[in-house]
């Protein structure tokens, strides 16, 4: 067995703590001052999650959100929107350099939905790990701006249906992967929330019930979240041999995350303008 890893419940928080405390955990690991970690969370309000680089003005309905009382917020991952609601989020920190095996992105993708796919088979949910297929679908449909619209390498597939939706940010010795698992899914108030012409968006929900899945659309008796998050502690310890204690984030993390909170994740500047625009903001300040 390797070093223990940590294992952590931080309850429910808000979209921009959440993303915070996922940064502020890789840093502190990159840094040699904090375990691996593997955290799990929720979220006290429904939010819609960009990836870096999408462009929040031309994907996102703001207005839709801000009727809805969703938050929309920027992670420091890249893929696609995902709406936080009724889900498991997982967040696993962790060093590049594995004790067995290549240190490659598809290596850490493909461990990782391994110990997915095991937290989520000991449920009883006959999951396997996807490569990326080209759908039949009519040429009329239209691309999605949803992370869970399309499997990407190494995600967990049921039936067809994208049961996880995970992204990645790497460092130079550690990498932080999160991902939504979701209980039950609004496909409806997805397609709501995004910059969709609304025409195609009838077509977008219906086409999102054969490839979005969620949990408790699929398990034979109804998955609570503490019977989720047991099982994925089981799974990455089985997967990467490593035991998971449970341990409190360290005050200074925790300060951290408030930090990148305050200045990043709570701004319009990160999470409408997007990263280029929050980095010469940073710059500008600096400046004065």
């Amino acid at each position: 067995m390797q070093q223990p890893w940590r294992f952590v419940d931080t309850g429910a928080h808000d979209a921009a703590s959440n993303m915070a405390l996922d940064e502020a955990l890789l840093v502190m690991h990159e840094a040699s001052t904090a375990p691996p970690t593997l955290r799990v969370y929720g979220w006290c309000q429904p939010a819609l999650s960009l990836g870096y680089a999408q462009h929040a003005q031309q994907e996102v309905d703001l207005a839709a959100c801000h009727s809805q009382g969703v938050a929309v917020i920027r992670r420091p991952t890249g893929g696609r929107a995902v709406l936080h609601d009724q889900e498991v989020t997982y967040s696993v920190v962790m060093p590049i350099a594995l004790a067995d095996g290549p240190h490659t992105l598809t290596e850490h993708y493909r461990r990782i939905g391994m110990a997915l796919a095991a937290a989520l088979q000991a449920l009883g949910l006959p999951v396997h790990l996807a490569r990326p297929q080209i759908r039949a679908v009519p040429t009329h449909t239209p691309a999605s701006p949803a992370c869970f619209a399309a499997l990407s390498r190494y995600e967990l597939s049921l039936a067809g249906k994208k049961m996880v939706g995970s992204a990645q940010k790497r460092a130079q010795r550690a990498l932080l992967q999160h991902g939504s698992i979701p209980l039950w899914m609004d496909r409806q108030r997805l397609f709501q929330c995004l910059q969709v012409p609304p025409e195609q968006r009838a077509a977008l929900v219906q086409a999102a019930y054969t490839t979005m899945g969620a949990v408790n659309e699929v398990a034979a008796q109804p998955v609570a979240p503490a019977t989720l998050h047991a099982a994925l502690r089981q799974g990455f310890g089985a997967t990467f041999g490593v035991e998971l204690a449970e341990m409190p984030i360290a005050p200074e993390e925790w300060c951290m995350a408030q930090h990148l909170r305050t200045t990043k994740y709570a701004t319009d500047a990160w999470n409408l303008d997007g990263a280029a625009a929050w980095r010469q903001r940073q710059r500008s300040m600096l400046s004065l």
